[in-house]
């Protein structure tokens, strides 16, 4: 019996992060017959225990990426609401799996919908979206950051120490909370982040064997509209932490894409849907942030120091 190559994909240490590998596991154990590759957890490194940096931040997302570069693991699963864009040279995307629902929901203790919130109550709006389309939709709310893991926000709601909190749908569904939620943000209320709901596994350029195992379980569908919400984001030329949503969705043969350009004040808001055909996402992503820009997202995101 051959021997089987090992790949050791790793996370960041948080228990979402940590779900979200298990996730990536399970679908590579179900994708089809079995490979010469079998994929494994590695033990938390010495340098994620030793970094300070918060799960999800930035300098995180590099650190983990350097521990791919230099061999710690051979594939790296992240939330592709904090994946590069682009990936930095040495690395390359080898899967993007199917979204789960890309919306942004309420959690509130009582199950009173956003638009019934009193006014005053206080809402959690955690990064600069949320925040911005909070404040544009209900201007009334005292909107907050919050900080600590998903688990210590939903703890907070339950304690009544805010009244309601904005988080991620797809969140909510793999820690298993789906009860915790309220309701569905439309994206008339607040347009999600590019890629949320879907998870980005890298790996190193060269490794070819392990991107080909890894590749079996990328969603086509779910890559194409990711590509075109990063394209949206790179000719915007901000990144996840603007006041910027975007969602593209496929149906019958049509790209749809929505984006959203917030003021921090919560006063301006551009929104545009713009729609295409598979095959040409990527412009499309260009096109819905060139109009955004000549919308007036221009002054936007100079007032933000952005442009």
């Amino acid at each position: 019996m051959a021997t089987k190559t090992q790949c050791r994909i790793g996370s960041d240490v948080d228990l979402l992060s940590r779900i979200q590998l298990q996730e990536v596991l399970r679908l590579l154990e179900e994708s089809g017959p079995k490979s010469s590759v079998e994929f494994t957890a590695p033990p938390e490194t010495t340098f994620l225990k030793e970094s300070k940096a918060q799960p999800n931040t930035p300098s995180r997302v590099v650190l983990l990426m350097s521990g791919l570069v230099s061999g710690a693991y051979d594939a790296l699963v992240l939330d592709a609401t904090v994946a590069p864009t682009q990936p930095p040279v040495g690395l390359a995307i080898s899967a993007i799996t199917r979204r789960l629902t890309p919306y942004d929901a309420l959690v509130c203790k009582d199950e009173t919908i956003l638009d019934e919130l009193p006014e005053r109550a206080v809402l959690a709006a955690n990064g600069a979206r949320r925040e911005a389309q909070m404040r544009y939709y209900r201007p009334d709310l005292r909107i907050v950051q919050s900080r600590g893991s998903l688990d210590s926000l939903i703890q907070k709601v339950k304690g009544a120490k805010i009244d309601a909190a904005v988080v991620a749908a797809a969140d909510m569904e793999r820690l298993g909370k789906q009860e915790c939620v309220v309701e569905l943000l439309t994206t008339a209320v607040c347009v999600p982040a590019a890629g949320q709901g879907a998870l980005v596994v890298l790996v190193r350029s060269g490794d070819q064997h392990f991107h080909d195992s890894v590749s079996r379980i990328n969603d086509p569908t779910s890559h194409r509209e990711l590509a075109a919400e990063w394209a949206f984001l790179d000719h915007m030329g901000v990144n996840g932490a603007a006041p910027v949503g975007v969602i593209a969705s496929t149906e019958a043969k049509v790209v749809e894409m929505e984006g959203v350009l917030a003021s921090m004040d919560g006063r301006e808001r551009i929104q545009i849907t713009v729609k295409g055909s598979p095959g040409h996402e990527r412009e499309l992503g260009r096109t819905l942030a060139e109009e955004i820009l000549d919308a007036g997202g221009r002054d936007i995101l100079q007032e933000l120091h952005l442009a």
